[in-house]
């Protein structure tokens, strides 16, 4: 018995799990280092060189990658000196209101909170279950779009796992020294060194499933590199397809056939302020007939098809601007069945609906067809044609720059 109370004394008085730092002590600790040219300031290209570096772990990883990240999303970030960052830091954190959104004007110095995002990336880079994959397939239910702007890249890879849960696992490969092979179409192939631990943290998530869906953004993004060296010199490959791009793209990457688009929105300009409005290229109801005659077809066919909303007012939990997975046409109901990469829950506050949105559980929710054609602009439909001239690289199956 006195064993087993001095066992427990010594646990109670063992030194606590030390606190996680501050992003500003990680800062003032690498600052020196990370500044490689000695002129006080971190530049975005001294950022990228950062990111690729193998040798950059754990919690200066998380830092970089919290860099790294804001610097995507276009924050306006000053000069990156280190009084800057201890003057950040300094800064008062931004007040919520009851619902737990930020009011802006609360927000008076306009930064970004570096703390949350070191946050995130240090969850991300301390995640036990880094395996290239976990199970023995995928679904839907596993991963996500994270901060790269490249929804029309993820939404398609979702769609060829819904059409083939085992698909994305046949397209990689590990070698004996550890670099990555990806299989494209036409046999086009592209190797990659392993995810360091700052490109784990700024991209997408599969969350509990391993690191593919970032070893892919990697390889997509090397392969644009590679086709299109004048246009594309990021430093970090994933850059290449952070910031747009179309679903035909994606559709010929991964299946080395043609698309087609079929309109089901068109532009009118408005007069005078140079803003476009959209509308409707037909009657409701023929447009109705017009959609679901292309889509059933192709979901029978187990093609991959996409769907883009325009920027225009949509219902509650639907994004604009943001591009979407068609994974199933169910007749009852007359419904389509739709995939939101950023992988949300949604809960309508009234009937689902156009004025209250649709139920929506890791990003999968339905919609009447009647509705379909109002929420979406076009559809990007996989054809049975191959896009194939003389292979990938040309740029031919990967579509534009």
């Amino acid at each position: 018995m006195q064993t087993l109370l001095c066992a427990v004394l010594a646990l109670a008085l063992a030194d606590p799990k030390p606190a996680a730092p501050d992003f500003i002590d990680v800062v003032q600790s690498n600052f020196n280092r990370w500044d490689l040219n000695k002129n006080g300031v971190i530049s975005p290209e001294e950022v990228d060189r950062l990111v690729v570096e193998p040798s950059v772990k754990g919690d200066e990883a998380a830092a970089i990658g919290a860099i790294k990240t804001t610097l995507r999303l276009g924050y306006p970030v000053p000069r990156m000196t280190l009084d800057y960052f201890q003057s950040a830091a300094a800064k008062p954190k931004a007040s919520s209101d009851s619902s737990g959104e930020q009011r802006p004007e609360l927000r008076m110095w306009g930064g970004p909170d570096w703390n949350k995002g070191f946050a995130v990336a240090r969850k991300r880079i301390n995640d036990p279950n880094r395996d290239l994959f976990r199970t023995a397939t995928v679904d839907l239910k596993q991963f996500k779009q994270g901060m790269l702007g490249d929804c029309y890249f993820v939404a398609m890879i979702g769609a060829l796992v819904n059409k083939q849960h085992d698909a994305v696992r046949k397209m990689i490969t590990v070698q004996r020294n550890g670099d990555l092979k990806v299989a494209f179409a036409d046999n086009e192939t592209i190797v990659i060194s392993p995810l360091t631990d700052a490109e784990i943290a700024t991209s997408s998530t599969t969350g509990e499933e391993g690191t593919w869906v970032a070893v892919f953004e990697k390889a997509f993004g090397t392969l644009r590199q590679a086709q299109f060296p004048e246009d594309h010199k990021e430093g970090v490959a994933s850059d290449a397809i952070a910031f747009g791009g179309t679903m035909l793209t994606t559709i010929r990457v991964l299946t080395g056939h043609d698309s087609e688009e079929f309109a089901i929105k068109s532009s009118v300009q408005k007069s005078g302020n140079g803003d476009y409005k959209f509308q409707l290229r037909a009657q409701p109801q023929e447009l109705t007939r017009m959609t679901r005659d292309k889509l059933k077809p192709a979901i029978q066919k187990k093609k991959l098809v996409g769907a883009g909303t325009y920027p225009e007012a949509l219902p509650p939990g639907i994004a604009n601007r943001h591009a979407y997975a068609i994974i199933g046409y169910e007749q009852q109901g007359d419904q389509v069945v739709i995939w939101n990469p950023h992988g949300n829950t949604f809960k309508p506050k009234g009937p689902p609906g156009l004025e209250n949105g649709y139920p929506t559980e890791f990003g999968i929710f339905k919609v009447p067809m009647k509705d379909f054609v109002q929420i979406f602009g076009a559809l990007e439909i996989e054809l049975d044609v191959s896009a194939t001239t003389t292979g990938v690289r040309s740029g031919k199956t990967s579509g534009g720059k």
